[in-house]
């Protein structure tokens, strides 16, 4: 009897143990889903440590309402995981957003700081990003050292070409190790005590699972975002304008590309219009326009507008009612040909009021997109 009763009562505990790991968990996993969804907020006082100063290391447009900052530890492999995950954003929202690193070598790592040092010695002679790609890249050789070796960053920096006398000397400077510590100083006082930490936009944001919750965070961020000076917050208006776009002297057709679509609200080009843009606010302009498109188009750029060559800054340029434009991105310089100015349609008339003899003007298809509303 006794020892069916001992039975019974190692059953019963091991019931108990297994129903409390089971509810422990299950809060565990509502704890962990509620962080990777939700930003946390800093205080105003916190905000000002965020913000960006001048010798802040940047990637991206440092005008752009959206601000990545990231504090890091170079010998950190969560950083590195995530290493090439920030390049590629950095690449993908380069008009949108600005990334910002910062130092935070942890205690527990032993060239954690000795990295950072060399980082900052190098930026000193303009090779920040090269050090930092090259430390990042060639972490799992010099990482998880049991002791700090200054050595290996000196080898590194040969390897960039750095003067190394210089090097040397800056490595071991008060000027390098402040600039340093300023940056874990900001941080710990943010509440840092890990790396990576992101802050978006004020908000320290749990780091995130996959590329597209990285994505979903900042695509939400920009949503949310007060517009680039360079953008229209100005009146109503229903304008067009016939585009024909040449990249390396192939004309590109835009109902071709879906990425060309409803990318901006206030200007934009409809599927259904094929080279028609269309201009909803005052103030936009061509480089608005180009720039919502994600393209990575060549840099040289000879322009037209009702024929004419311009020879001023085309990202400035708001286009008006029934323009026909021509852009030629080219890498090289590319002179627009008569054949490729003859070539820009006349479809934005359709349109317009101010071409009776095309009739009236067709309904358009309300498409939205980007939180914005139909009219």
């Amino acid at each position: 009897m006794f020892k069916d009763k001992f039975v019974l009562g190692i059953m019963i505990v091991t019931v108990v143990v297994l129903v409390g790991g089971v509810f422990f968990a299950s809060k565990m996993g509502s704890s962990s889903s509620s962080t990777t969804n939700n930003s946390t907020p800093v205080s105003d006082e916190q905000k000002k440590l965020l913000e960006v100063v001048s010798d802040d290391y940047i990637k991206g447009n440092k005008e752009a309402s959206v601000t990545l900052v990231e504090y890091l530890d170079f010998e950190c492999e969560a950083c590195g995981a995530y290493y090439p995950l920030v390049k590629q954003l950095a690449e993908e929202f380069k008009t949108e957003v600005r990334f910002v690193n910062r130092y935070f070598p942890l205690p527990g790592h032993k060239n954690g700081l000795p990295a950072a040092l060399a980082v900052e010695a190098a930026a000193r002679q303009g090779k920040y990003w090269e050090m930092h790609d090259k430390l990042f890249e060639e972490q799992k050789k010099w990482g998880e050292k049991p002791a700090a070796d200054p050595k290996i960053f000196e080898e590194y920096a040969r390897q960039l070409g750095l003067n190394m006398d210089q090097f040397k000397k800056d490595v071991a400077s008060k000027e390098v190790k402040d600039r340093v510590e300023r940056d874990k100083n900001s941080g710990t006082r943010l509440g840092v005590s890990g790396t990576p930490s992101f802050f978006l936009n004020g908000d320290k944001i749990p780091n995130p699972k996959t590329p597209e919750d990285f994505k979903t965070f900042i695509n939400a961020a920009i949503l949310k975002a007060p517009k680039p000076s360079g953008q229209s917050t100005g009146e109503k208006v229903h304008e067009h304008a016939d585009l024909a776009l040449y990249v390396n002297g192939k004309k590109v057709l835009l109902q071709d590309r879906p990425e060309y679509f409803e990318k901006d609200p206030d200007i934009h080009s409809h599927k259904d219009t094929e080279e028609v843009i269309h201009k909803h606010k005052t103030g936009v302009t061509l480089g608005q326009l180009i720039d919502s498109w994600k393209a990575n188009l060549p840099s040289g750029v000879s322009w037209y507008v009702n024929g004419k060559k311009q020879t001023g800054n085309w990202r400035g340029y708001e286009f008006k009612d029934l323009d026909r434009i021509v852009m030629s991105f080219s890498t090289t310089t590319v002179e627009v040909s008569d054949k490729q100015l003859s070539e820009v349609t006349d479809r934005a008339c359709i349109y317009s009021e101010k071409c009776p003899e095309r009739g009236k003007p067709p309904t358009e298809n309300c498409v939205g997109g980007l939180g914005t509303d139909c009219d």
